[in-house]
């Protein structure tokens, strides 16, 4: 019973983590090809991940939710600001 507690809480936090598309096809820019869109976007994804600040609450629970929730919603911007910055748009999906 435990250990499905364990896996469990393991699956759940992994849905909570930011996910960088780092292979190429989410964003794009005229002139540039796969490979440089890719290392655009892990410099990004690099300096997207140093990019938060929340207190660390000890209370845990539905605060820490919350807290992740932010940190998350700082690491998105913080990378798509990034790929702006550099001239990319988010590609359009068919």
């Amino acid at each position: 019973m435990r250990l499905a507690t364990v896996v469990m809480a393991a699956c759940v936090l992994a849905g909570c983590a930011p996910q960088f598309d780092i292979e190429g096809t989410h964003w794009a820019k005229a002139g540039t090809q796969i490979q440089e869109t890719t290392l655009d976007e892990m410099e990004c994804a690099r300096v997207a991940s140093r990019s938060y600040w929340t207190p660390d609450l000890v209370v845990g629970g539905l605060a820490d939710v919350a807290r992740v929730y932010v940190e998350d919603s700082q690491i998105t911007s913080a990378f798509s600001r990034c790929m702006e910055s550099k001239g990319y748009q988010p590609a359009r999906r068919s």
